[in-house]
């Protein structure tokens, strides 16, 4: 089947490992190490958190994702996210009652030119193993 002329296509850029902690993350806690900056001209992305906890969390507890702006007048960054200030909230990833590794995906995400994410543990447990957190940015064009 072919797309009629004007179909919107969505075109996925290179996914970016934007950040991977083997340390664990603690209850109402955030990531803080190994967090690469993510640029992209896309407006959108696709997150997919790689977690696993210690104990199995109550079923719909959460990881929120928030994103720290960089470059955004000159040189300036934003404020790093952290218990006190939550600052721009991006999406939550709900975990299941297993305490075996997670894929959980979030979609549509909103990007700006440069940018870092942090992970918040909003679960009573924490997280055991590696945590990875991957940003596939994206973009639509139109069918010639």
């Amino acid at each position: 089947m072919a797309l009629p002329t004007g179909s919107a296509i969505i075109v996925f850029d290179t996914p970016v490992t934007a950040l991977t902690t083997a340390v664990s993350i603690v209850s109402a806690g955030f990531s803080s190490t190994t967090i690469t900056s993510v640029t992209s001209t896309a407006p959108l992305a696709d997150a997919v958190l790689d977690v696993t906890m210690a104990v199995a969390p109550v079923a719909g507890d959460a990881f929120h994702l928030y994103r720290r702006d960089l470059n955004i007048s000159g040189a300036n960054d934003a404020m790093a996210p952290d218990a006190n200030f939550k600052n721009t909230y991006v999406g939550s990833f709900p975990l299941d009652l297993v305490s075996t590794q997670q894929f959980i995906s979030l979609t549509d995400i909103p990007l700006t030119v440069d940018q870092e994410f942090y992970i918040e543990n909003d679960t009573l447990q924490a997280t055991s193993g590696t945590t990875v957190l991957t940003i596939t940015p994206k973009s639509y064009n139109t069918q010639a």
